[in-house]
């Protein structure tokens, strides 16, 4: 089950900074627009009916193992053929759709309840996925496959790829260990869940300082609790060098809680690693990908860094006469300065996915201080992606209300595509402070 390792991959992409300023466009996309909601089904998030409610996610636990029982049963005493790869894929997407759906929620979602609800859920997924990962009869079953000359060669390439990459996560995950040793991989991977989570989760919490640290005429800027100011995030497309400077040596500030957590992590990661038989982790996570070694990949770094010399070279004295003309008293190019002076101003209305990605069921459009129109926004994307993007409202419950808008991506004739346009933005307090 390659869910384990995409999940933790996948996680960090999810966990956005709070958006600093908003225009008066980006006010009206935010507002809370009433609904007749009692004369509206509640078809649950997304159109998943289970998610009506934050306990919801049990019931979608509950049949998402049921069919996983079911799939192990039949991978494990079906003749070896084509089905077997066909059933560990089931058995991955069953428990993947719902790992990837509340893997998103317990980061996006408003409501605590459902936030709570959907990290329960990946815990548990998580756990199940690593126990099917150690599980003997079911590697067999697939080893019995690939060891079975007559039955590969009645298979296609790309079936035949997907049976090894399944056997690679049997692997990675101890497979060969006796049951002691496998039972203590298993641990081992569901404490690095558990790491992952909290360490990617405490490093989004704004840091917070007493408002006398900051200089008076900047304060408004951020968020204000009583006498305490809360920064969460770097504010990288403020056009006030200061208040760029002041968040990032706060929200940036050192947490010892969480350099505690990343240490425990490594440390876990690297016992992991040598426990399955791995020099290190980076040897594990590597094995089977286009790199293999983690010698490979130092190589193309280096030969990368080489090769984009003269250009980032260039780049910084592009960006340095940029802020020249920003008439900033300190003329050097400071940490904070890069992501304001790397993005044209032009370009710095907004933020989206590239058109590539325009292929999946949900792509999340951040919108930041915006100066131009909705219509310009929407005619600049289809220009993009070459497509026509039409309205479409989303049905009740199927989104938190007030925080997603919809279209649909039409090709012609048919919808290839639909586009939630979603603000992630919450509020969240912070659990430790900057000393000031």
């Amino acid at each position: 089950m390659r869910c384990a390792r995409l999940l933790l991959q996948r996680s960090h992409a999810l966990y956005r900074r709070t958006v600093n300023t908003w225009s008066a466009v980006g006010a009206a996309f935010n507002v809370q627009h009433q609904r007749l909601e009692r004369l509206q089904k509640n078809v649950g998030l997304f159109g998943v009916s289970e998610l009506s409610s934050p306990a919801g996610f049990q019931m979608a636990l509950c049949q998402a193992l049921r069919e996983a029982e079911f799939l192990v049963h039949r991978a494990c005493t079906h003749p070896p053929c084509a089905v077997t790869v066909e059933t560990f894929d089931q058995l991955s997407d069953s428990l993947c759709k719902v790992a990837d759906l509340a893997d998103f929620i317990k980061v996006a979602h408003p409501d605590a309840a459902f936030r709570e609800a959907a990290e329960r859920t990946c815990v548990d997924i998580g756990t199940v996925v690593e126990k099917l990962n150690t599980n003997v009869d079911l590697c067999q079953s697939l080893k019995n496959l690939l060891d079975n000359e007559a039955v590969l060669a009645t298979l296609d390439p790309v079936t035949r790829r997907v049976a090894e990459l399944f056997m690679l996560d049997f692997e990675i995950s101890g497979i060969h260990l006796d049951e002691s040793k496998r039972s203590k991989a298993v641990a081992l991977n569901v404490k690095l869940l558990d790491l992952n989570h909290e360490f990617l989760s405490g490093s989004q919490l704004p840091n917070a300082v007493e408002k006398q640290v900051l200089p008076e005429h900047i304060r408004h800027c951020f968020s204000i609790d009583g006498n305490r100011v809360q920064i969460g995030g770097l504010y990288a497309d403020s056009p006030n060098e200061l208040v760029r400077e002041a968040a990032y040596k706060i929200f940036l500030y050192p947490n010892t809680s969480l350099l505690v957590c990343l240490d425990e992590l490594l440390a876990c990661r690297h016992e992991l690693a040598t426990l399955v038989g791995y020099k290190s982790f980076s040897h594990r996570a590597l094995k089977g990908t286009m790199a293999k070694n983690p010698e490979t990949v130092m190589k193309f770094l280096k030969l990368l860094t080489e090769k984009l010399s003269d250009r980032t070279s260039k780049d910084f004295m592009m960006m340095k006469e940029m802020k020249k003309k920003t008439h900033s008293t300190n003329p050097e190019v400071m940490p904070w300065d890069h992501a304001y002076l790397a993005v044209p101003y032009e370009q710095r209305s907004l933020t989206l996915i590239p058109a590539s990605t325009v292929r999946t069921s949900l792509s999340v459009l951040a919108w930041r201080d915006s100066t131009i129109s909705s219509r310009r926004f929407w005619a600049f994307l289809s220009k993009r992606c070459s497509r026509r993007w039409v309205n479409c409202g989303a049905k009740m419950f199927e989104s938190w209300p007030w925080s997603m808008k919809q279209r649909d991506c039409w090709d012609t004739s048919t919808v290839i595509s639909s586009v939630d346009l979603i603000n992630l933005t919450r509020t969240v307090t912070s659990p430790s402070a900057v000393a000031g």
